[in-house]
């Protein structure tokens, strides 16, 4: 069947049932909008998830009295360790410095001496960033010559992992509901099209058209009215963006709505539109095509 064919099919749809086609597209464009704005606070949160795992890090206290050499060697054997990133050695004044700029110096001077230890901060890669991994680096580093202790931020590594863990069974939740809630109302729709054309289709069973024959403009009807309820969502979330970024100044990030999610969109759009004529044709088909 040539597309040219299709292409005027679909036109003609549209002409002879403006309202449900006009319902159709406004349905899907509604669905991708709803789609878009639940993976714009999927991201948000998943990058607000990170920032907070960014900051996870082991302190590796050392001897008051180590010497460099014994640093540097101590450093040498704690980069060969599995899941190592970066190491920064933090001196006894670097450590007093940071500690006057967080709590201020009261305490300092009125112990009148720096009793604060040296240090190895030690960061891990992201995959490395669980409770699991990090207690077994720490249990590593811990038994080393001129260690004292190792601390980390266990608590809030496990309040981190409890809510990633949530947020991701939520985020799937909302996604089948959003998903599955989408296909029926777009499947409803492109229905109320086709009944509105079921003399149509009656005329061409009469006429010896087989199923395939019949189904495909419609197909493609579905996924004309997906490209162009894609388009409008498009359109529509780049001027909601604008809007909230006149009104907020802290923005939306960018790389949430970005040329290729927009492509992803249109996709999306033009796959529910698919999914939605084809559940609505077979249906339609089923129950009145005896053939």
């Amino acid at each position: 069947m040539k597309l040219v064919y299709l292409f005027k099919e679909s036109l003609r749809g549209f002409s002879s049932a403006k309202v449900s086609t006009v319902a159709s597209i406004i349905t899907i464009t509604l669905s991708l909008i709803l789609i878009a704005v639940y993976f714009a606070v999927s991201t948000i949160s998943n990058n607000t998830i990170q920032s907070l795992r960014d900051k996870v890090e082991l302190e590796a206290f050392l001897q008051e009295d180590i010497s460099p050499t014994s640093v540097d060697s101590l450093e040498e054997v704690i980069k060969r360790i599995g899941g190592i990133k970066s190491l920064k050695f933090i001196s006894k004044e670097e450590a007093a410095r940071i500690f006057t700029e967080e709590y201020g110096s009261e305490m300092l001077d009125i112990l009148e001496s720096n009793p604060l230890p040296p240090s190895i901060r030690i960061n891990t890669y992201d995959e490395y960033k669980t409770t699991e991994r990090i207690d077994k680096i720490k249990g590593e580093i811990e038994v080393l010559n001129g260690v004292t202790d190792v601390y980390y931020q266990q608590e809030n590594l496990k309040a981190i992992e409890k809510t990633s863990s949530g947020i991701l069974f939520v985020n799937m939740v909302i996604l089948i509901v959003i998903t599955s809630s989408s296909v029926f109302l777009v499947s409803n729709t492109i229905r109320l099209v086709i009944y509105s054309k079921r003399k149509v289709i009656q005329t061409m069973k009469l006429l010896g058209a087989t199923k395939n024959f019949i189904r495909l403009p419609y197909l493609f009807e579905g996924i004309i009215q997906g490209f162009l309820a894609g388009i409008l969502a498009i359109i529509l979330i780049i001027l909601m963006v604008q809007y909230y970024q006149s009104l907020s100044k802290s923005g939306i990030e960018p790389e949430i709505f970005n040329f290729l999610n927009f492509l992803y969109l249109l996709l999306i759009g033009i796959t529910l539109g698919l999914i939605g004529s084809s559940i609505s044709i077979r249906r339609h088909l089923k129950e009145n095509y005896k053939a």
